[in-house]
């Protein structure tokens, strides 16, 4: 239970750390993008007849309908922020949803009003290359590998910190887990004994 529940801790976190920490700083430094002042938007790329905006994301399946709608609400506010100035210089506004991997390619639809461009489609829209998507494999080659014994030595302090904790609040002396105490814990009003 300890490895599930921390296993999907660190996924989640990934997701946030691996687009903030390593997508972001290589989408602005291979497309000259700006950093973005909007809520939502992170980086800005005026072209001769563009205006884009783009929220980066580490991958495409990470929203749901109302996080579409909240995204949606802030493309339209910059997109009404900007309006006399893009409109003043005849160029169009483009709201993109950019993810650094995965696959997706897709014109705004009527409930996203944004295109959504993933993976290669991505990279190849910022840069030009139709091969950046794999040139950031080369990039990293090994990397992952010599921080492989690193990880796995706090992976395993964590389970037995977490481990020690849970069998001392949730088990009782013979090991058995308390379901109800568990239970009361996760879903309960209150967190102190259940009633």
């Amino acid at each position: 239970m300890i490895n599930q529940l921390l296993a999907a801790h660190i996924s989640s976190s990934d997701e946030g750390m691996f687009g903030e920490e390593f997508f972001e700083p290589i989408c602005q430094a291979v497309s000259g993008a700006q950093r973005a002042a909007a809520r939502g938007i992170d980086f800005v790329i005026e072209t001769e007849d563009s205006y884009e905006a783009i929220a980066l994301k580490s991958g495409p399946n990470i929203f749901n309908s109302s996080q579409v709608s909240k995204q949606n609400q802030q493309f339209d506010e910059i997109r009404r922020a900007l309006h006399a100035t893009v409109r003043s210089l005849r160029k169009e506004f483009v709201p993109i949803m950019g993810c650094g991997y995965g696959r997706a390619s897709a014109e705004p639809t009527r409930t996203r009003r944004y295109y959504k461009l993933a993976g290669q489609a991505f990279w190849e829209k910022i840069t030009g290359s139709p091969t950046f998507y794999l040139d950031l494999v080369q990039l990293m080659r090994d990397d992952p590998e010599k921080h492989r014994p690193q990880f796995k030595a706090a992976w395993d302090r964590a389970v037995n910190r977490f481990v020690k904790e849970f069998s001392i609040e949730f088990c009782d002396d013979t090991g058995h887990i308390l379901w109800d105490k568990l239970v009361h814990f996760n879903s309960g009003k209150e967190r102190g004994s259940p009633v």
